[in-house]
């Protein structure tokens, strides 16, 4: 017999969704892949575990005799698991952490490099992933951590603040037309000073663009419509190829000299939001948790002093 923990948390989505849809999407696989899984079952049990109608799906006697100890072989293995990962953990030292990808591009890096000389036992394992990949992985024990905005609870999470952000815009420098600053230094704009053409944008459901759009509707900034776009790497290559400005958090924001953009950072008012660090609730922090994040906040202080310093090159 070769039943698996798998077998069996399919079993149970079966069984507490009442649908093979619905348990074939909780687990994260097709319709027919979980039937499979289940003649699979099945017939290595020698029963029927399912009576099936059009309408709906019972338990046979077989499954009914099954699903208590189903439950306490998911139950005991997913309490064990994490313990003994810990413990693992702490011998090798490894922190396994969730990112998004402008993140992984842009300061995941640097932070790398500088962990390899200050901490060279820690073996980070980054893993660039969308924002509710990263929920999903921290909450089922995958990840240590995880890296991101998260502006709402998550269920079972415990968020952390690490630092702010505010925003900048960006545009080609090759941009023909240029916003007027009114002799300011280079890299600060009003929000009201955007100009009226289209602009890169994220989606309008997305949350990083709903507060840019509020703000923007508070200075009664023009709005035109332009390209919408699903990640902020691709709002910085369009506006770099100049397809038209974008707006962007400043952890994303080009700082290399070769970079083909300027920037302004955006003020009256500052948009400021929280970046967050998120772990499982009651998960045990490993210890190189500690120089991580320390090193992470030296990171963005610096590339936040190199943003926001005014820089006579920019704007010209």
């Amino acid at each position: 017999m070769n039943l698996s923990i798998r077998h069996f948390k399919a079993f149970l989505a079966v069984v507490h969704t009442h649908s093979f849809t619905r348990a074939a999407e909780q687990m994260h696989i097709s319709q027919p892949g979980l039937s499979l899984m289940m003649q699979d079952m099945e017939s290595q049990l020698s029963c029927r575990l399912f009576e099936r109608t059009t309408r709906s799906i019972q338990l046979t006697a077989a499954g009914q005799r099954l699903l208590p100890i189903a439950q306490q072989v998911v139950d005991e293995v997913e309490t064990i698991a994490p313990v003994l990962s810990q413990l693992s953990e702490k011998r090798r030292r490894t922190l396994r952490v969730g990112v998004p990808p402008i993140f992984s591009a842009s300061v995941i890096p640097l932070v790398y490099m500088r962990l390899r000389k200050t901490e060279p036992t820690l073996d980070l394992r980054i893993v660039d992933l969308p924002k509710p990949e990263v929920e999903r992985q921290v909450r089922n024990g995958e990840l240590d951590c995880g890296l991101g905005v998260f502006p709402k609870r998550v269920p079972e999470v415990s968020r952390r603040p690490l630092f702010e952000f505010d925003f900048v815009y960006l545009e080609s420098r090759a941009a023909p037309a240029r916003p007027k600053t009114h002799g300011r230094p280079s890299r600060r704009i009003r929000w009201d000073e955007l100009p009226a053409v289209p602009f890169v944008e994220l989606h309008h459901t997305q949350d990083l663009q709903q507060q840019i759009n509020k703000c923007r509707a508070a200075a009664g900034a023009a709005r035109t419509d332009g390209i919408r776009m699903n990640r902020l790497e691709s709002l910085i290559g369009m506006a770099a190829a100049g397809v038209g400005p974008t707006i962007i958090p400043t952890f994303a924001a080009p700082v290399g000299i070769d970079a083909q953009v300027s920037t302004a950072l955006l003020v009256d008012p500052v948009l400021s939001l929280d970046f967050h660090l998120i772990i499982k609730r009651g998960r045990e922090q490993p210890d190189v948790m500690e120089p991580f994040t320390r090193t992470l906040l030296e990171v963005i202080e610096e590339r936040r002093d190199r943003i926001h310093r005014p820089a006579e090159q920019d704007w010209d």
